[in-house]
């Protein structure tokens, strides 16, 4: 019996090893999807971040872009397109070959040179100003509507048939709207991008010059610089280097090797600030000459008198601080809360008539060597006529300077007016600012619905 069951074919063993191989098979293949399905939902995850990481990276290029060339004025919003994108070259869009290496015509370059990013990578940017629906908050559905308002400085009003593409409203913020689609994972983020001002070093003088020439005869002050100093750089003792009558400047004028008010480097930031604010003139400037920064770049023997826009003085402007003559006229071009600075770069400047300029009037008399057609003028000898070639700043009539004056080189400042015509006031170097970086208004980036 023991030998026929052994023998036996009727057992189960070959069945139940089957059973068991398949069971097994079962959770291997299960095993193995579980495992492709947190491989694949890893990968989308790589993708959506590495597409979350370059449209933050596009946000950043584009501020960077507009901190070279803030569209401040309406003038300005012809460079910036509706829209950029990765394929786009215009000097206002992110710069394509330093984003992600599949957009990079130099890949090794690119901020981003991940597997996700060497290949099917597009991204866009738009620029609104915070104005009208965008008021609020960025809308992407109302990024195309028009726009209006009041500019915030000025008072002036503003309208776009679209959504505007400069900083209309003046306010130095406007909104980025970055886009960015890796391996179809779209993302979209917005901010606010403002603007830095950025306080410029410069000597806190009443007025410096090459020399000066006081063309009045009369007892009164007409340079009153208490609390700061006059500087010429001429040899004090030499003839025609400060002619004037006792009590006519006060402080008395001194010798000293003091530099130019600005740096090459500041007088191009300077620059760029007025291109951005739109108060940059390419020849003589007209009326208007307000704003904390106005250029004059080239601009010979420019006459201004009372044709120039004024408003009254508020606070009033200081009387006469003694000595006879008259004190500062109540019509001011900027006001004593908001003074500007008047940089004549190429050529000499003749103001006359009564008005008061509120801030830093700055000849710079091609101290920087960047004038194509106008040389620096002046030795330091000054002379009695009013049309002399030295006069870089040449005054008079009622006109005065609320704040404080200077020339860089050996050119001359004249002055004939019958009253005072620098007071010094060291409130206007608060205001001596050009623009510095873009960056990021706290608390307004968001991340967006993709579309």
């Amino acid at each position: 019996m023991t030998r026929d069951h052994l023998r036996d074919e009727n057992g189960w063993v070959l069945v139940s090893a089957m059973m068991l191989l398949a069971v097994m098979l079962i959770i291997a293949l299960a095993v193995a999807s579980l495992t492709d399905t947190g491989q694949q939902r890893s990968q989308e995850q790589r993708e959506r971040e590495t597409s979350l990481n370059i449209a933050e990276g596009v946000l950043y290029s584009q501020g960077f872009a507009l901190a070279l060339d803030w569209p401040g004025n309406a003038a300005a919003a012809v460079g910036v397109p509706v829209s950029c994108d990765h394929t786009s070259t215009a000097a206002m869009c992110p710069n394509p070959a330093t984003i992600a290496a599949a957009t990079s015509d130099t890949p090794a370059a690119a901020n981003f040179t991940n597997a996700d990013a060497q290949s099917g990578v597009t991204w866009t940017t738009r620029i609104r100003d915070n104005g009208g629906p965008l008021a609020a908050a960025f809308v992407a559905a109302q990024a195309e509507a028009a726009q209006s308002g009041t500019h915030v400085q000025t008072g002036t009003s503003y309208s776009c048939d679209a959504g505007c593409r400069w900083d209309a409203n003046g306010d130095k913020q406007l909104w980025v709207d970055a886009r960015a689609l890796v391996r179809g994972r779209p993302r979209h983020v917005v901010a606010l991008m403002k603007i830095e001002r950025v306080l410029e070093a410069t000597p806190e003088t009443a007025v410096t010059a090459g020399g000066i020439n006081i063309a009045n005869n009369g007892n009164k002050i007409m340079i009153y610089a208490n609390g700061s100093q006059v500087v010429v750089r001429c040899n004090i003792s030499a003839f025609g280097c400060a002619l004037y009558k006792s009590g006519q400047i006060q402080p008395p004028p001194a010798t000293v090797n003091a530099p130019p008010l600005m740096t090459t480097s500041q007088l191009a930031r300077f620059k760029q600030r007025a291109i951005t604010d739109g108060r940059y003139f390419a020849g003589c400037p007209g009326n208007d000459i307000s704003g904390a920064v106005v250029w004059v770049e080239h601009c010979n023997s420019g006459q201004l008198s009372n044709s120039v826009a004024t408003t009254p003085c508020s606070p009033a402007a200081p009387a006469s601080p003694g000595g006879g003559g008259n004190g500062l006229s109540q019509a001011c071009v900027n006001q004593y809360d908001r003074p500007g600075i008047l940089i004549w770069h190429c050529g000499r400047m003749s103001m006359s008539g009564s008005w008061t300029f509120v801030g830093i009037v700055y000849g710079v008399n091609n101290s920087d060597g960047t004038c194509s057609s106008f040389s620096p003028v002046g030795d330091g000898t000054c002379s009695g006529n009013a049309n002399a070639p030295e006069n870089i700043v040449s005054m008079s009539g009622g006109f005065g300077v609320w704040g404080a004056l200077a020339v860089d080189g050996m050119g001359c400042v004249r002055a004939g007016s019958n009253g005072i015509q620098v007071q010094y006031d060291p409130n206007v170097f608060g205001s001596v600012a050009s623009y510095g970086t873009v960056g990021l208004v706290q608390n307004t980036w968001r991340e967006l619905p993709p579309t």
